[in-house]
């Protein structure tokens, strides 16, 4: 790992604290506040434009428009799973503001992270009483769902599932996984 510049640094930092702010009102609240993300991609831009004015490395690029290709690859990167009812939005809108500050190629490898630390939290998530029956009774639905629409082209009444079977704080997830991309990128640059 290469050393980082003055900027590059203040921008990890800059990161960090606002991830840690997401992951306590996460894990308080179940919601991630729509001002911190906002905050937080002003932040990388203004950071990002600072960077490129004094001649120092950002972390997302070399290009003026790096961090907005960054927020948007983010923001893709988990959509699926929002239009999926997988995730929350703000899950997605955090995905997008790490994009910015980190660029293109490092958050797919923060979204690979997340998606591993998201996978483990989901398993220590389902040791609490009552929860694995639930998921499994969940996904029995769905499932079920699934086999009569590809056998009558009509399936049940998709409704919001009336007891889920826990709410996952992901942005413990998305912050482990962006620090893990951080520190060993999958695309050495």
């Amino acid at each position: 790992m290469t050393p980082l510049s003055a900027t590059a640094l203040i921008q990890v930092i800059g990161l960090t604290l606002l991830l840690v702010i997401a992951v306590l009102h996460d894990m308080r609240a179940r919601r991630i506040p729509n001002t911190l993300v906002l905050v937080g991609m002003g932040l990388a831009l203004g950071l990002h434009t600072l960077a490129l004015g004094m001649g120092s490395a950002p972390l997302a690029g070399y290009a003026w428009w790096s961090p907005l290709a960054g927020l948007l690859t983010g923001l893709a990167t988990l959509m699926p799973l929002y239009l999926l009812r997988a995730t929350g939005a703000g899950d997605v809108k955090l995905m997008g503001m790490v994009g910015a500050f980190i660029g293109t190629q490092p958050v797919l490898a923060a979204t690979f992270y997340t998606f591993l630390a998201g996978g483990l939290l989901s398993l220590v998530f389902m040791l609490r009483p009552g929860v694995a029956r639930q998921a499994l009774a969940n996904v029995r639905f769905l499932v079920g769902d699934w086999v009569l629409r590809t056998h009558t082209g009509q399936g049940l009444r998709l409704a919001p599932l009336k007891t889920t079977a826990a709410r996952l704080p992901y942005a413990v997830a998305i912050a482990l996984g962006t620090g893990v991309a951080l520190r060993w990128p999958l695309i050495s640059p």
